[in-house]
């Protein structure tokens, strides 16, 4: 059993209380008013057949009746039925670049982050597409299998760093392999796989990745992320100084973006690449590019249907509220004995 509204549940147990001491506070002041106009030796006979029992009866029914309402408003739910629901949308693998070369700030914060938001945008256009994520560096690794499951797509996202992926390096060949062997088979309709990063690949094979995933079906769309002139990498040590990132001969990395490579990756994928910039890239991505896609019949899990039972307490309600309408406050009187007179003149009582 639970409550749809239970908010009403609170006022319920704040109201009930109040509701019969205000009721009580005003029989009270009643009772204390009548006592100032009326003496009390004639009280009794002025108020003869009147209850005080039933009175306070009364107040109780109609307090009754207000905590009953509110807790039909509460809307008391029990019994359900688990039903199937359907989606129509797109299968969406988005490859994410967490290579050390993201910790450029040649875009505001850095790289990694603008990467992060650019993420959270494409998930809130894709309300009723599946969507994975694919993390790579210098190999590649499903960190989230298609679903429908925005909250594990978001806390998978915000949980990326640089040390995710052990191996060093941006193996966009791997990204794109490890994306397309992440189409299940019920992916029958359109496929898109989106890559998010700086471009810059260390190993040979991204285009031809590109093309045979274009060949089983699947779309690709590139985001790049961080300037052509690039930043100088830095990272920090463990006192949170910040440090040069150098290669093997002492000399600290630039990173710069590789746009030219993203281009022929998309266009190998037959999808198109976009400089990335703000969230209005991930609009263009999404009006030009996917939402034009052919839409594939998804199920989206079941929904449990809770019955509502609000009926119950609100007939209590009007059963309550109708006995204090009708209810006197006079208790019945005895009925008096009926009197005749006899032929002799005298009074019976029968």
């Amino acid at each position: 059993m639970n409550f749809a509204s239970p908010h009403f549940l609170w006022l319920a147990a704040l109201l009930g209380p109040l509701t019969a001491a205000f009721l009580w506070w005003t029989w009270q002041k009643k009772q204390r008013a009548v006592a100032l106009f009326v003496r009390a030796r004639l009280l009794a006979q002025l108020t003869v057949g009147v209850s005080p029992w039933r009175q306070v009866v009364k107040r109780v029914l109609l307090a009754a009746g207000v905590v009953a309402i509110l807790i039909s408003l509460a809307r008391p739910r029990w019994g359900y039925t688990d039903e199937e629901t359907m989606a129509s949308g797109l299968d969406i693998v988005v490859c994410f670049d967490v290579s050390r070369s993201m910790l450029a700030d040649d875009v505001a914060p850095d790289r990694l982050a603008k990467a992060k938001l650019a993420a959270f945008d494409l998930l809130a256009f894709s309300k009723t597409d599946r969507l994975g994520l694919v993390a790579f560096a210098g190999s590649a690794f499903l960190q989230v299998p298609l679903a429908l499951d925005d909250e594990a797509f978001r806390q998978s996202v915000r949980a990326l760093d640089t040390e995710a992926i052990p191996v060093q390096g941006t193996a966009l060949g791997d990204a794109i392999r490890e994306a397309a062997a992440a189409f299940t088979k019920d992916s029958a309709g359109a496929k898109a796989i989106v890559i998010i990063t700086d471009g810059e690949d260390q190993e040979d094979g991204a285009i031809e990745a590109a093309r045979q995933a274009a060949k089983d079906g699947a779309r690709i769309f590139t985001l790049g992320v961080g300037t052509a002139n690039g930043a100088v990498l830095k990272t920090r040590d463990p006192y949170g100084n910040p440090v040069f990132i150098k290669d093997e001969g002492g000399n600290a990395v630039k990173s710069r973006l590789n746009e030219e490579m993203l281009r022929q990756i998309a266009e190998a994928g037959g999808g198109f690449h976009l400089p990335l910039q703000n969230r209005k890239t991930i609009e263009t991505l999404y009006q030009r590019g996917l939402a034009p896609m052919p839409k594939t019949d998804l199920k989206s899990g079941k929904i449990r249907q809770w019955t509502e039972r609000f009926q119950w307490p609100l007939g209590i309600a009007v059963l309550l509220l109708i006995a204090e309408v009708l209810m006197p406050e006079q208790s019945p009187r005895p009925r008096e004995p009926r009197r005749t007179f006899a032929p002799t003149g005298r009074t019976v009582e029968a």
